[in-house]
C-alpha cells in the first residue's frame, strides 16, 4: 500500500477518534445518572478500601466522563496538548471501570489509548502554554457560583419538597455531596420540584468543570510587535519583488511579519480572537509562493489560530485552492486605461463640460510633490477632517492608508485648488511597483464643495500622469456583489462596505477590472473572517496587545 493512501486511511482514523472519545464520556455519564450506587465497584474493592474511599468512586467517573467529552471536542481541531490528555484520561478511565467490574469496558478505554498513540501524527495543533493561576481563578469562581446556587436552592425549599427544612451549614454539605455525586441516604427528593433542583445540581457541576477545563486549549496569544529589523528586511524585499500597492500597504506599522525559511519571502498579517489574517499574496520570488504558504500555514497550525487570506489576485487563486483554501470573490479593482482616456469626443462630454465649467470659475489641479506637501498640511487636514464628517465616511486601516502628516509627506498629492486658492480636494498616489502604473488611495474633498469637483479632480490628474508616460490608473478594490455570502453581508453592513456608492464612481473611469478574492480554510470560517476583517480594519494595534 503506498504512503499517500495510509495517510489517508489514518487521517479518517484520526478523524473518528474525537466522536469515539465523545461517546465514550456519554456512556460513563449515562451509566452514572442512571445508577450511581452500582458504579462503586465489587464486593471485593468494597473490602479492601474504607466505604468513604469507595462513594468517592462515582465522583471520579464523573470527572473522568466530562474530561473525555471536553477534550473530544478539541481533540476534533487536531491539538496536540488535546491528544496528550485524552491519551492519559482514557488509561485513568481505564482503570476506573476495572475498579468498577466492567473489564469490557476498561478494555475499550485502554484499546482508544493504543490508537490515539498510534495515531499521534495527525494531531499538531498547538496551544498557548498551560495557565495554572488563570485555572485555579477560574475554578474559585466557578465553585463559589455553583456552591451559592445550590445551598440557596436548599435554604429556600419548603420543607416538603425532601420531608426537612435546611440550615445554611446543611445546605452547603448537600450541595457538594450532589454535585459530586457522593450519595445521601438522607436527602429523597418527595416532589417533581425537588427531583428538578437535584438534577440541576449535576448540569451546574458539568458547566463548572467545562468552564475550568477550557483554559487548557486556549490558542497562542497574539502579540503584535513593532519590529524596525523586521519592517526592514520587509521593505527590501518588496523593493525586489513588489507587484503592487498592496504591498506597500504591508509595510505599514500596523502589522507583524512571517518571513519564509530562505529569507527571501514574506507575508505581512495580523491576529485577532486567535484567527490570523494576511493582506494579500507573499512577497518573494514566484518560486517560493506555494512554501511560503505552507510554512506559515504550519505556523497557525502549531499556534492554534484559523488563517485566511484577504485580497489575493486572482492569478493566484489556483495555488490557494491546491493548498485547501476556498476562495471567495469579495470585489474588482478598477483600472482606467490612460492611453485611451481623452475629454474628447462625444461620450466625454460631461465630463469635458464639468472640466470646462470649474475652469471658468477658477478651480485648477496642481501636482504636489511630497516636499511641498508640508506647507499646505492644514489646509489638507482641514479637507481631511470635513470629509470624515460625511455620513459613512471614517479612517480605515489595515489594506488603506490613513491620513497623518508623515504618510502625506512621503507621497505625491494631486490637489484641487478654488477660486481664494485654497485646497477644496485632494489625492494622493502611492507605489504600485509597475513603472507605467499609478495608484490612488486618499480621496478626500470639502463637506460643501461644488458640484463635479471630484471629476474635475480625477480627469485633470489623468491627463498630467499619461504626459508623465503613465499607461493605467488603478483605482483600488470596489466591493462586488456577485456572491451571495458577499452580498448579504453589504446588505446588512452598508456603513462598512459602501458597495453601490463605491463602484458607481469607479465605474465612471474604469476601463477594466480584475478580480480580487480571500481564501479560507472551511464555510465554518466565514463569520471569524468577517468579524476579523472588521476588528483589523477599524482598530489600531498598540504595541504588545495581546489578542
Amino acid at each position: 500500500m503506498r504512503s499517500d493512501q495510509i495517510r489517508r486511511i489514518t487521517g479518517r482514523a484520526a478523524a473518528l477518534l474525537p466522536l469515539i472519545l465523545i461517546g465514550s464520556g456519554l456512556l460513563d455519564l449515562f451509566t452514572l445518572l442512571r445508577n450511581p450506587a452500582a458504579t462503586r465497584g465489587p464486593l471485593w474493592l468494597r473490602d479492601v478500601f474504607p466505604l468513604d474511599t469507595i462513594r468517592v468512586l462515582p465522583s471520579l467517573r464523573l470527572i473522568f466522563a466530562f474530561a473525555l467529552i471536553l477534550t473530544g471536542f478539541h481533540l476534533g481541531t487536531r491539538k496536540k496538548r488535546a491528544q496528550r490528555l485524552a491519551i492519559g484520561l482514557s488509561l485513568a478511565s481505564s482503570a476506573v471501570w476495572l475498579l468498577a467490574g466492567q473489564p469490557l469496558f476498561a478494555a475499550a478505554s485502554a484499546a482508544i489509548a493504543l490508537l490515539l498513540i498510534a495515531l499521534r501524527g495527525h494531531f499538531r495543533v498547538g496551544s498557548a502554554p498551560a495557565d495554572l493561576g488563570l485555572a485555579l481563578r477560574r475554578a474559585a469562581a466557578a465553585l463559589t457560583v455553583a456552591c451559592a446556587y445550590g445551598t440557596v436552592g436548599f435554604w429556600l425549599l419548603k420543607p416538603r419538597h425532601f420531608g426537612q427544612t435546611f440550615h445554611w451549614w446543611e445546605a452547603i454539605s448537600r450541595t457538594l455531596r450532589a454535585m459530586l455525586l457522593l450519595g445521601d441516604a438522607g436527602l429523597e427528593p418527595r416532589t417533581p420540584h425537588a427531583a428538578w433542583f437535584l438534577e440541576s445540581l449535576f448540569l451546574v457541576s458539568a458547566g463548572m468543570f467545562l468552564y475550568c477545563g477550557l483554559t487548557l486549549f486556549r490558542p497562542v496569544a497574539y502579540r503584535y510587535l513593532d519590529s524596525f529589523s523586521d519592517r526592514e528586511r520587509a521593505s527590501a524585499i518588496v523593493s525586489r519583488h513588489g507587484k503592487s500597492a498592496l504591498d506597500f500597504f504591508k509595510l505599514w506599522p500596523d502589522k507583524s511579519f512571517f518571513f519564509s525559511s530562505s529569507g527571501h519571502s514574506f507575508l505581512a498579517y495580523r491576529v485577532a480572537k486567535h484567527f490570523a489574517l494576511v493582506l494579500g499574496d507573499p512577497v518573494g520570488p514566484e518560486e517560493e509562493m506555494v512554501s511560503t504558504v505552507r510554512e506559515f500555514m504550519d505556523l497557525c497550525n502549531a499556534r492554534g489560530w484559523r488563517v485566511a487570506f484577504h485580497q489575493v489576485r486572482g492569478e493566484m487563486l489556483s495555488v490557494y485552492q491546491k493548498l485547501g483554501f476556498r476562495g471567495l470573490k469579495i470585489g474588482d479593482e478598477a483600472i482606467v486605461d490612460l492611453d485611451r482616456f481623452t475629454l474628447e469626443g462625444s461620450a466625454m462630454k460631461e465630463f469635458r463640460n464639468t472640466v470646462n465649467r470649474l475652469r471658468r470659475l477658477g478651480y485648477q489641479v496642481r501636482r504636489i510633490e511630497p516636499e511641498e506637501a508640508a506647507a499646505l498640511f492644514p489646509q489638507l487636514q482641514q479637507v481631511s477632517d470635513e470629509w470624515l464628517s460625511l455620513p459613512g465616511h471614517r479612517e480605515r486601516r489595515f489594506t488603506l492608508g490613513n491620513f497623518t502628516r508623515e504618510y502625506l509627506s512621503s507621497t505625491t498629492l494631486y490637489a484641487a485648488f478654488d477660486q481664494q486658492n485654497g485646497v477644496c480636494a485632494f489625492l494622493n498616489l502611492v507605489p504600485s511597483f509597475e513603472p507605467d502604473l499609478a495608484t490612488v488611495d486618499l480621496m478626500r474633498r470639502r463637506r460643501d464643495s461644488v458640484s463635479g469637483l471630484m471629476d474635475f479632480l480625477f480627469a485633470l490628474t489623468f491627463l498630467d500622469l499619461k504626459q508623465r508616460g503613465y499607461k493605467r490608473f488603478s483605482l483600488g478594490m470596489a466591493p462586488s456583489s456577485d456572491e451571495k455570502v458577499v452580498r448579504f453581508a453589504m446588505q446588512r453592513a452598508p456603513r462598512i462596505f459602501r458597495a453601490d456608492s463605491l463602484r458607481r464612481f469607479k465605474a465612471k473611469y474604469a476601463d477594466s477590472w480584475e478580480p480580487r478574492y480571500s481564501v479560507y480554510r472551511t464555510r465554518l470560517d466565514l463569520p471569524r473572517f468577517a468579524l476579523t476583517l472588521h476588528r483589523v480594519t477599524e482598530d489600531r494595534p498598540r504595541f504588545g496587545r495581546a489578542a
